[in-house]
């Protein structure tokens, strides 16, 4: 009876009790033979009651369209019974996504990424990564808009069975458009966190490549901006001449980290990356243009005799 652990789950008895009733009432073909209707009537009830996910995902499905509200009630649960369990059903967090989209935008965003991510042979689910950059775009992320928009568009690299030509085309030309877009936005333009947070995700061509020697001095440049962040939470970045010098010393780090990064490959820089790279440029230079003149104040005066 069993068929296997990752095709079969438990569910919830009562919930399971409602799945069994309304699979009785489904048509499952258009076969106008009686015979075959029967046998796959017969089959599907035999699968449910072995907790097949896949009957139980056929089940969901049919109550939503059933349109009544306690059936949309009760089709959402299986389906949150077949994503939040153990296999993870990637089906099942992709119809929890479009359910929660329009009334619940951090949930439906947490099960289409759970979708993008996959689970074993579900594979990546190429719309919901695209879905999911919708989502934090509109959640105010635009780094990880970029991240989930770009994985859609790359999908066919690393999984062309989980990919179709014409979403990755759609993909590709909603990342080129939000690029332009953060460009563009002359109004509010990204903060130097904003964009050292996009900086990795600017890229189609995945600028610079984890494990990479531009991208090891991109992380040394971080690393340099967040120990002088780390400074500023504590408040010992000003204020005393030792605390401003060792923060100017951490600035003057990631600033020469990033001009090599600039200077050495701005060729293989997307136009997003080069705007984003002379944002971090442009505010450290002005932090350390505020520091000199405060370290000038903190000098103390000569005292004439």
């Amino acid at each position: 009876m069993s068929q296997g652990v990752s095709d079969t789950t438990q569910i919830d008895p009562e919930l399971f009790a409602k799945a069994i009733t309304h699979a009785k009432t489904m048509t499952i073909t258009s076969d106008p033979s009686h015979t075959q209707h029967m046998r796959q009537h017969q089959q599907l009830i035999e699968q449910l009651q072995s907790g097949n996910i896949e009957a139980l995902y056929t089940v969901a499905q049919s109550l939503n369209k059933r349109g009544a509200g306690d059936d949309r009630v009760t089709s959402v649960q299986l389906w949150h019974a077949l994503a939040d369990g153990p296999a993870a059903h990637v089906p099942s967090a992709v119809a929890l996504g479009f359910s929660y989209a329009e009334v619940d935008k951090e949930l439906a965003l947490k099960y289409f990424v759970q979708a993008t991510e996959g689970k074993e042979d579900g594979g990546p689910h190429q719309a919901s990564a695209f879905n999911a950059g919708r989502l934090f775009l509109e959640l105010n992320d635009a780094a990880s808009s970029l991240a989930y928009i770009r994985a859609c568009a790359n999908l066919e690299e690393k999984y062309p069975d989980y990919a179709t030509p014409q979403l990755t085309k759609t993909c590709k030309d909603a990342y080129q458009t939000l690029c332009q877009q953060i460009i563009k936005d002359t109004t509010a333009p990204p903060g130097i966190e904003d964009a050292a947070e996009m900086f990795l995700y600017s890229s189609l061509d995945d600028f610079p490549r984890p494990d990479s020697r531009e991208f090891t001095i991109y992380q040394k440049g971080m690393e340099y901006l967040d120990m002088y962040a780390a400074m500023v939470r504590e408040g010992t970045a000003s204020g005393e001449i030792s605390g401003s010098k060792i923060g100017q010393t951490y600035l003057l780090a990631a600033q020469q980290e990033l001009d090599t990064l600039k200077t050495g490959y701005k060729k293989n820089m997307s136009e997003l990356q080069v705007y984003l790279i002379d944002i971090i440029l442009g505010r450290i230079q002005v932090i350390l243009t505020a520091m000199d003149a405060e370290s000038d104040e903190l000098q103390p005066s000569i005292i004439s005799r």
